[in-house]
């Protein structure tokens, strides 16, 4: 894998307004996602001192509480912005009582989205929705729109999820609405 330098630079170089922050280390299929304690703070504190709003990525319960104490550290400012990843071979499993159980244990203070790997993006993407959440679909996560129905494109999904918030009476979020939610300086 790269170096911490190279998993650095871009957030210093760059300073994109938003950028992911994985928390804890994992088994990731075949591959181990290495992200040690001090590792993890390093990259907090560089980004909070870039501006870069960390978009806290939960791939199991434990994540959860590893960002806790980077909040009480200091290295993490509200609002916060949790992306709960269930379904990823060597995460939490995407269970319903697990979405439930991750969204329970979050802090005060924090907007979340549920991101569902394969064929539960959709499943979790509506509880989501009914729990006050945000969801995040796309290619990257899910490429079919339904059962053995390949999305053409990422722009499918975000029509199906669309679709299933107005039918859920959720407004969907504008660029404006987004930008303003996640504390985006922009």
């Amino acid at each position: 894998g790269a170096s911490d330098e190279a998993r650095l630079a871009p957030i210093i170089k760059v300073k994109p307004e938003m950028a992911s922050l994985n928390v804890a280390s994992m088994n990731f299929g075949d591959r181990v996602f290495l992200n040690p304690p001090a590792m993890v703070e390093r990259f907090a504190r560089a980004m909070l001192e870039a501006g870069v709003k960390p978009e806290v990525e939960c791939y199991d319960m434990g994540h959860i509480g590893i960002a806790v104490k980077l909040i009480r550290k200091g290295l993490l400012k509200p609002p916060f912005r949790f992306s709960l990843v269930l379904g990823v071979e060597g995460g939490i499993p995407p269970t319903l009582k697990n979405l439930l159980h991750m969204v329970e244990a979050l802090p005060e203070n924090c907007n979340w989205q549920v991101i569902g790997i394969g064929r539960y993006q959709f499943p979790l993407s509506t509880v989501a929705m009914i729990l006050g959440g945000h969801v995040r679909v796309g290619m990257e996560d899910n490429i079919y729109l339904a059962k053995g129905i390949l999305a053409k494109s990422n722009a499918e999904l975000v029509v199906k999820a669309i679709r299933i918030a107005k039918e859920l009476g959720r407004e969907v979020a504008t660029p404006s609405d987004a930008r303003r939610m996640l504390g985006l300086r922009g």
